[in-house]
């Protein structure tokens, strides 16, 4: 976080404080590993002192960790690209860096997935964590939702196309990022979207209030409504 190109255009650049949040998505990560039902956790990054901070770490269960190198500030695309590549016909769980899985996963079951052709966009929760509380923030599940998606619950059971992962070209950190996968994952991959976040719930661990200081909005025209109510499994 405290390097390039993640420090610059931020809304807070100070090295000290960028130094939170890095400790901060380590913390999440940890939650992530400590998981019972969590077998790997694959991460996109791009720079080697990132990778070179990975390895250093005395990370419990830090064996479940798999590291793939990128070239850019990561993509929509690029998690596609690694799914399509390496993690065909398995469950697959995927989330920002702030956000770690918490109760009810143990009942996903992938045979229905498949079978259904459904995938879940889960909206977060939030709770008391290390250095603030994150409960009853605006965009959560329940009362508070406003079409705020962070994890991805689904299982590609053949290859996207070309055409569909040039939809999937785009920064992640804009604004209706979200919103606009939910449109391709609907509309492209023709994925059934459910978003059973009373069910299985995530958490979001972002207290350090660090952003991107230059968000262009990327729903727009064609992409509209792509939110999902929270709803059953």
């Amino acid at each position: 976080m405290t390097e390039k190109p993640w420090n610059e255009g931020q809304t807070d650049t100070r090295r000290a404080r960028l130094w939170q949040r890095q400790e901060e998505i380590e913390e999440t990560l940890q939650k992530n590993l400590n998981h019972t039902l969590v077998t790997a956790v694959h991460l996109l990054v791009n720079q080697p002192s990132a990778e070179q901070r990975l390895s250093e770490q005395n990370f419990h269960n830090k064996h479940k960790i798999f590291v793939h190198r990128i070239n850019a500030l990561p993509k929509y695309r690029d998690f596609f690209d690694y799914v399509n590549d390496r993690l065909q016909n398995q469950l697959v769980v995927m989330m920002n860096m702030d956000i770690y899985i918490g109760e009810g996963f143990e009942m996903v079951n992938k045979t229905f997935l498949v079978k259904s052709n459904k995938a879940y966009v889960l909206t977060r929760h939030g709770r008391l964590e290390k250095k603030c509380n994150m409960g009853g923030k605006r965009g959560y599940c329940g009362a508070n939702y406003i079409r705020s998606h962070d994890a991805y619950i689904f299982v590609l059971t053949q290859p996207l196309d070309e055409s569909v992962l040039a939809e999937l070209d785009y920064d992640m950190n804009v604004l209706g990022a979200e919103n606009r996968l939910i449109w391709v994952l609907r509309n492209r991959v023709k994925k059934r979207l459910l978003n059973p976040c009373e069910h299985l719930k995530t958490y979001h661990n972002h207290c350090v209030d660090i952003h991107g200081s230059v968000r262009p909005r990327i729903d727009k025209g064609g992409y509209k409504g792509g939110g999902v109510e929270p709803s059953g499994l």
